[in-house]
């Protein structure tokens, strides 16, 4: 096959994006979203997407992105709309009347996703490194507040976060409380769609809880949050904001997510800098909101480990007292 001079080709390609143009080679599909700097594709049968966008929109799993040098049209003023064909083109793809875009050669991207065993004193001391790694940045937007580790006070006038924090409040007690199994329905149903933009801070917010859990080595926290949420962004989120919320029920997020909590596990404090500075990037206050969700994974996992000691020596102080409770009554039947 003779490549296209003029076609777009993607060079990194994120593991739920490169099964979105597998199947629209396969057998085509539409533009879902344009913008200026991206476009999405879906494929109406799967119902996958991909965003097609430069380098500078960072590594992630619905992600397929160009070289930094390649240069990428404008999409919004290009005259790509919603709903115009993608079609199979010769192993790529034609893009509505005159794109054409090529991923023979695209990378899988593969993040670092675990597991990191941690203990709770190890978990405090990394997130003491991370109140300090965020020092300068402007966390004000969103739940962003809520990435800084230590009780942040809450920003006058933020009215989504302020609105968010009740059910937030109620996610971290039942990460902390190993005796509760499932999460706050309720909870989970208030944060899916709640903000602005395309994928709305409550979104963010679990999809970062689902991706530190997860890597934490808890999966079994991170598949309860995740049904629930799945069950509520139908109804609740769009259609993009879904799609990464499945993503993240996978353990699969943003690159500088997943970067940022593998250094705050090897303690590598030049990596967790450039993390953070990765998910600054990323959108309005889209990488922050999901650092805050990590952040409160991480947090109510660091508690529930500390309690454990308390709670096993708990358990052998009361067995004597158990012992008595459970045989005295059968000894008390066999006298009579």
């Amino acid at each position: 096959m003779v490549e296209d001079p003029a076609a777009i080709r993607l060079v990194l390609v994120g593991r739920e994006a490169a099964k979105c143009l597998e199947a629209l080679a396969a057998d085509g599909g539409s533009v879902l979203a344009v913008f200026r700097r991206s476009a999405y594709l879906a494929h109406a049968g799967s119902g996958a997407i991909a965003c097609i966008g430069p380098a500078a929109l960072g590594a992630g799993p619905l992600n397929a992105l160009t070289g930094p040098d390649e240069a990428m049209p404008d999409w919004g003023e290009s005259g790509l709309r919603p709903g115009d064909p993608v079609a199979p083109r010769d192993g790529g793809l034609r893009i509505g009347a005159r794109r054409v875009l090529t991923f023979a050669r695209a990378k899988l991207h593969d993040p670092p996703r675990g597991p990191r065993e941690w203990t709770g004193d190890g978990l405090a001391a990394a997130l003491a490194r991370l109140s300090d790694a965020l020092s300068g940045f402007d966390l004000s937007e969103g739940v962003a507040p809520l990435a800084r580790p230590e009780n942040p006070a809450l920003p006058p006038g933020s009215r989504l976060l302020r609105r968010a924090q009740p059910a937030i409040s109620e996610l971290e007690r039942w990460l902390t409380d190993g005796a509760v199994a499932s999460p706050p329905r309720g909870a989970v149903e208030r944060l899916i769609g709640l903000g602005p933009g395309l994928t709305p801070s409550g979104d963010d917010y679990l999809g970062g809880a689902m991706i530190a859990l997860s890597m934490s080595g808890h999966p079994e926290l991170a598949d309860a949050l995740a049904r629930l949420a799945l069950a509520a962004a139908p109804a609740g989120t769009n259609r993009i904001s879904a799609a990464h919320l499945r993503a993240a029920a996978k353990g699969l997020g943003a690159d500088a997510l997943h970067r940022a909590m593998d250094a705050l596990a090897r303690g590598d404090g030049p990596a967790l800098a450039e993390a953070l500075r990765g998910l600054d990037a990323i959108g309005h206050s889209s990488g922050w909101d999901a650092l805050a969700g990590a952040v409160s994974a991480l947090k109510g996992i660091g508690r529930r480990l500390r309690a454990q000691p308390a709670r096993s020596a708990a358990a052998v102080s009361a067995a004597p007292a158990l012992d008595s409770a459970t045989t005295t009554p059968a000894s008390r039947s066999v006298s009579t």
